[in-house]
């Protein structure tokens, strides 16, 4: 029951709330809402974009300007994950190749749900966050409105335990295209490497010893398959493979124990401090061209970035406090306004459908018509 009393004791409990962590949990909540808040707007946009190209443009031409779009929105999403949040990216290795423009097959290792989020971290330093395609889980789809998005900007949705492979080539023959610049993410490991789910590790380390493999220490093994696909049918698009090892801190405790890496929620409230990425170029002259072959190179470059991730899990506190220097970290600054120009023109978008009733009923209709319609045409289009 709604008292004075008990307004009174809710107000005091509110005061003494660190102010920090209101900050934050606003920052979560406002941003979470504006994110997932603007897939109609963004949605509608595309589709305008989509049917003018249909009548006269090519398909790199189209691709050209969805590209433009989708910096735009992850754009926006960096605005609230790095800028808001104020958290400080520090990179190693080859840092200084994303001032070249290439066509990039990025290797990552998986321990977090952020971890495609730091892809945009990178792709925006090189200028490419436009030409970011992912490989992702067929749940993906059921994502309103961007589940369909994603597939038709590129990504390519696959089927754990029901991996199918010619749904995979067809989906790869449409980045063949030189006209397509392309930066294709791929999990190898498939799964995240999560402490708190001990028995997919020892499923993991149980696979590595059936294959005669060496066990990983800090990563899952990774898989072949679907990487072997995409090098088969990409490698000659390919300028570089990046190797892309990310290590989020704070994920060790003072005692040396590993536990979880931040999830997006806890990111976005701001409990990760500073991301460090290990970035290392390797020519496709260099990765092989035979599935057997790749098999071994690929597992032998996860034992190479095991060894480097020692160095942020070791339980040597002094080892791991000391990286940075040892390493040659270096702070990597976002521009301001290559974020602040995103959220100011979703934020101009959006007036119109927040204030007026056309407005409105345009945004319920393209949500609601533009979701049913795009879980229909996923599904007979079976995409994966």
């Amino acid at each position: 029951m709604l008292t004075l009393g008990n307004v009174e004791k809710f107000l005091k409990k509110l005061s003494a709330v660190d102010s920090d962590g209101v900050k934050n949990f606003a920052l979560y909540v406002f941003g979470s809402v504006m994110m997932i808040g603007v897939s109609p707007q963004y949605f509608g946009l595309w589709v305008v974009w989509r049917t003018l190209s249909l009548m006269v443009l090519p398909d790199w031409m189209y691709q050209w300007g969805d590209d433009k779009l989708y910096s735009m929105y992850q754009r926006l999403v960096l605005f609230f994950f790095e800028t808001c949040t104020r958290v400080e990216v520090v990179m190693y290795g080859d840092a200084d190749a994303l001032k070249k423009k290439e066509t990039v097959l990025y290797l990552g290792n998986h321990q977090s749900t952020v971890d495609w989020l730091v892809g945009n971290m990178v792709s925006v330093r090189a200028g490419s966050i436009g030409h970011l395609r992912y490989v992702m889980k067929d749940t993906l789809q059921l994502i309103p409105l961007y589940g369909h998005y994603f597939y038709a900007h590129g990504c390519i949705y696959v089927k754990r335990g029901q991996f199918n492979q010619d749904k995979m080539i067809r989906s790869l023959s449409y980045l063949q295209n030189p006209k397509i610049p392309t930066w294709l993410i791929v999990f190898p490991e498939g799964t995240r490497y999560y402490p708190a789910t001990p028995n997919v590790i020892k499923k993991s380390e149980q696979f590595a010893r059936d294959n005669n493999l060496q066990v990983l220490k800090h990563h899952l093994a990774p898989k072949i398959r679907g990487t072997w696909l995409v090098v088969e049918h990409l490698h000659s698009k390919f300028d570089a493979v990046y190797d892309i090892s990310v290590f989020y801190e704070g994920t060790v405790s003072d005692d040396g124990v590993r536990g979880n890496a931040p999830q997006l929620a806890e990111f976005l409230m701001g409990k990760c401090k500073r991301v460090h990425i290990h970035i290392r170029r390797i020519p496709m002259t260099e990765v092989p061209n035979t599935e057997h072959e790749l098999k071994h190179w690929l597992h032998n470059l996860y034992i190479e970035k095991d060894e480097l991730a020692e160095n942020f899990f070791s339980t040597d506190k002094q080892l791991r406090d000391t990286v940075q220097q040892r390493l040659g970290g270096r702070v990597s600054p976002l521009n301001l306004w290559s974020t602040l120009s995103a959220f100011l023109f979703f934020s101009a978008i959006s007036t119109p459908i927040i204030c007026t009733s056309l407005g409105n009923s345009l945004y319920y209709h393209i949500l609601v018509y533009g979701s049913l319609g795009s879980y229909i045409w996923l599904a007979v289009r079976s995409v994966c």
